[in-house]
């Protein structure tokens, strides 16, 4: 195990390392712990720099230390640890190992006396899996739903002229016409896979789990419009004589053929609008505001436009990962509760402390607690699905 662990080190070292072994280095991680294996690692990998100065195995426990309190950036360099020697390649490479063995990698900003502990995780009385599979509902114009968790390929209801088709990959697809705006609406349950479906006009949508879209089962007239809730990423088909506008209450999205992300949750604090190409109007009451690509329009009173987004941590849910970037617990509680199908309490002090990290949507709940637990958070877990955050 040390041999395969100290193999997968180097790999990440020299940044040459396959998903495949990445994930085996996580399931090792999970397995055993890396406490005393990772120092011995990082001895060997200090040695082999030809340094004069001897690693010890105090220094290899304070520099783990160091990595838990300063977390490394997201181009998996430290923040700072000293000089600028090759202390730092191993230092941010133990980090990723680190990372991967707890399930993120988290900096901590808390008011203590003392440097925050590695604290050992205890085991909780019952676990989550991720979601397994897609619990996705069609709810059709007279009511009548689809359940899609139980549906076989291939058309799945009938609208006067259009079909609904479930394809071979699971995607959701509408074919055929209409001459009357019939809508259908497609619900995205808490504790659902992301679900994808196709418009009739080629357009396509991607829901996360807590979310759905309504929409025409056929465009007509000069507009395109749907509306939703919850988060989804759209890949609009261009069409010049039919902007395409998605709502949500007052907020609207408009286009003309684009790549974009709405977060509009109603238990977040603001709605996000992130522009991957093209161009967008956001409107919000009597505001305006044009984005381009890289740019964020966040949502409250007004319209405040970001520049040089983190697209990559927008868009990480629809790619299989949470990534946290100096997230409260709070935020990052709300995106496990909408994953896991969590009811989340707090006893006492909500604890303080930024997050930053990302971790593979795959792992099962515990293993998610057991990264968070590092920090010294702390969670109960009862009834199923209830789940209390403790104080340190």
């Amino acid at each position: 195990m040390s041999n395969r662990l100290k193999e997968l080190f180097k790999r990440f070292l020299d940044n040459n390392i396959s998903p495949e072994e990445k994930k085996e280095l996580m399931g090792m991680a999970l397995e055993t712990g890396l406490q005393d294996e990772l120092k011995q690692v990082i001895k060997d990998a200090w040695q082999q720099t030809g340094e004069d100065e001897d690693i010890t195995d105090v220094k290899a426990g304070e520099l783990m230390q160091k990595i838990f309190a300063k977390a490394p950036e997201r181009n998996n360099k430290l923040v700072s640890i000293g000089k600028r020697t090759k202390w730092r390649s191993i230092a941010a490479a133990a980090a990723i190992v680190i990372a991967i063995g707890a399930g993120a990698y988290y900096a901590i900003s808390h008011k203590p006396r003392k440097p925050a502990e590695i604290v050992k995780v205890s085991e909780l009385p019952a676990d989550i899996t991720s979601p397994q599979t897609n619990r996705a509902t069609i709810t059709m114009a007279g009511g009548k739903t689809v359940y899609l968790d139980s549906a076989v390929n291939g058309t799945l209801a009938v609208q006067g002229n259009i079909q609904v088709i479930r394809l071979g990959d699971g995607q959701i697809a509408y074919r055929g016409s209409a001459k009357e705006l019939i809508y259908n609406t497609l619900t995205n349950p808490r504790g659902s896979k992301v679900i994808n479906m196709t418009l009739s006009d080629g357009s396509q949508v991607w829901l996360n789990a807590g979310s759905s879209v309504t929409y025409p089962v056929a465009f007509i007239g000069n507009e395109r419009k749907v509306s939703i809730t919850g988060e989804a990423y759209f890949e609009v088909a261009h069409d010049r004589t039919k902007p395409f506008t998605v709502s949500k209450g007052d907020l609207q999205v408009q286009v003309l053929g684009t790549r974009f992300n709405i977060n509009a949750y109603d238990d977040e604090s603001d709605a996000r609008i992130t522009l991957l190409q093209g161009s967008v109007k956001i409107k919000h009451g009597k505001k305006e505001s044009m984005l381009q690509p890289g740019q964020q329009a966040q949502i409250t009173s007004g319209i405040k436009i970001i520049s040089n987004t983190d697209v990559e941590q927008v868009m990480a849910w629809k790619n299989g990962l949470f990534v946290f970037d100096r997230a409260g617990i709070q935020d990052v509680m709300r995106q496990l509760a909408r994953w896991y199908d969590l009811d989340v309490h707090y006893r006492g002090e909500v604890p303080e402390g930024k997050f930053k990290g990302e971790i593979s949507r795959d792992l099962s709940l515990s293993q998610v607690l057991k990264g968070l637990t590092a920090t010294r958070i702390h969670f109960t877990m009862e009834g199923g699905n209830r789940i209390t955050v403790l104080p340190e």
